[in-house]
């Protein structure tokens, strides 16, 4: 009984005095890393995401030190006077950046944490931030405003080189990095605008040119249908024509006058004069003379 009175007592005694006799659970969580710091710095090793508990301790304890290690997008803004053009250009570039796993070690040397942590974002405005302000400035001023709206995937190419080369020996690494939100001063927005306008006329006008193309090629050909048919009804006449020249004889002509006179024949009112006798001067005096006697019996 006395000994356990003399364990309590020695707990609560060095509750009381900060220590820990069985050392403080703590945690590092998914996307960070972290140090151990005891009284004479940061132990060697760091922890990987785990759950644990820090050494006991009576006067001096250890504590656990987070760094966030995740990738973080970032967005930069600009406003750029280009050089070239001698007028003003808004951008941003858009990136996604992390602390380069080889250097952890220097970045909790030189950066305090805040309350336990070392933030990404502490890390990005001490190293990264205006190493990428001064290249994006210096890279974009070298392009007019025209070649930044033409080569736009080029351009942020060279400026993630450029980038990458700038940030080799801080803490932090690029992995993608390009431009966006490109605002291009008003006089540029109102050119292109005329000039897509432009091209959008001349396409109206050229399908409006294959249109009429089309109808007069198609009234062409009706043309040409035409002149064939007419040729082909000409030869078609012609032919006929030639075959009736051939086949109307003068034995033809008597047949079909004896087939006129039969059938004359055989009508009642008729006067019967042979054909042949139509053209002599002894026909014409009987018909005067017929005529004279049927004038004098009407009166």
């Amino acid at each position: 009984m006395q000994l356990l009175r003399m364990t309590v007592t020695a707990l609560l005694l060095a509750t009381l005095s900060g220590c820990s006799l069985f050392g403080e659970k703590v945690e590092v969580p998914p996307a960070y890393v972290g140090k151990i710091l005891t009284k004479n710095g940061y132990k060697p090793d760091t922890v990987t995401p785990s759950k644990f508990r820090l050494d006991s301790c009576f006067a001096y304890c250890d504590r656990l030190v987070l760094l966030e290690a995740s990738d973080s997008g970032k967005t930069e803004k600009f406003a750029l006077f280009m050089p070239k053009d001698q007028l003003n250009m808004a951008f941003d570039v858009r990136m996604t950046i992390s602390v380069d796993d080889s250097k952890i070690d220097n970045v909790f040397d030189r950066i305090p944490p805040q309350q336990g942590v070392i933030a990404s974002n502490m890390i990005y405005i001490t190293y990264a931030q205006p190493v990428i302000r001064d290249v994006v400035r210096q890279v974009m001023a070298k392009y007019t405003i025209n070649e930044v709206a033409s080569s736009r995937e080029r351009i942020s190419q060279e400026l993630f080189d450029s980038v990458t080369q700038a940030l080799e020996g801080t803490p932090m690494k690029v992995k993608r990095f390009g431009l966006a939100d490109v605002q291009f001063p008003a006089v540029i927005t109102k050119a292109k605008e005329a000039a897509a306008e432009r091209r959008e006329q001349i396409a109206r006008e050229q399908a409006q040119f294959e249109i009429q193309k089309i109808q007069l090629e198609r009234e062409l050909e009706q043309a040409k249908m035409m002149r064939a048919i007419d040729r082909e009804k000409a030869e078609a006449t012609k032919e006929v024509n030639a075959i009736l020249a051939k086949s109307v004889t003068d034995k033809y002509l008597a047949y079909r006058s004896l087939e006129v006179l039969d059938k004359m024949a055989d009508s009642d009112n008729k006067v019967f004069v042979p054909v042949e006798a139509l053209g002599t001067v002894g026909l014409q005096q009987a018909v005067f003379a017929d005529q004279v006697s049927k004038t004098a019996k009407s009166k």
